[in-house]
């Protein structure tokens, strides 16, 4: 496992869940022809905790999978668990991925920037255009189905 940086805070999973997250990371992402891996690109011990930081209601659900976790057999638990349980296989790999996305490594081998905005200048956009991608949402005309959802408060 790669070695956390020196004066990083590593309480927010104890050893043996980061154990675990190195494991299964490996597991779901492992060393590729020309890519790094999940440990290469510090998953388990850096990017996990700032992917926490962002999405801190993902992290009991995902303590708990780790709790359960196979780690004799990884692979086949991952199997198991994408196969009886999709939503818990889902949280798990958006964890490890997202936390594998943090990493400047997986980012530059990946020729991936994030999430960056662009500038808007005001003018027109070609979508919105005549002839463009929205043609057949205005074609289509407004459809929509009522509901009775009135906002918290009862205030419409």
């Amino acid at each position: 496992m790669t070695d956390a940086p020196s004066g990083l805070d590593q309480s927010m999973l104890t050893d043996d869940e980061r154990e675990a997250v190195y494991l299964l990371g490996e597991t779901l992402i492992p060393e590729g022809s020309s890519g790094p891996s999940a440990d290469q690109a510090a998953v388990a011990t850096r990017f996990i905790d700032e992917f926490f930081a962002v999405r801190p209601d993902l992290h009991a659900g995902f303590r708990a999978l780790l709790a359960e976790a196979n780690l004799d057999h990884p692979r086949q638990w991952c199997e198991r668990l994408e196969r009886e349980r999709p939503e818990d296989f889902s949280r798990l790999t958006f964890v490890i991925a997202g936390a594998y996305l943090l990493s400047p490594k997986a980012r530059s081998w990946l020729n991936y920037a994030g999430q960056v905005g662009e500038p808007q200048d005001g003018s027109p956009q070609p979508e919105y255009a005549p002839g463009g991608l929205l043609d057949p949402v205005r074609a289509r005309g407004p459809i929509y189905r009522p509901t009775d959802w009135r906002p918290a408060g009862g205030a419409a």
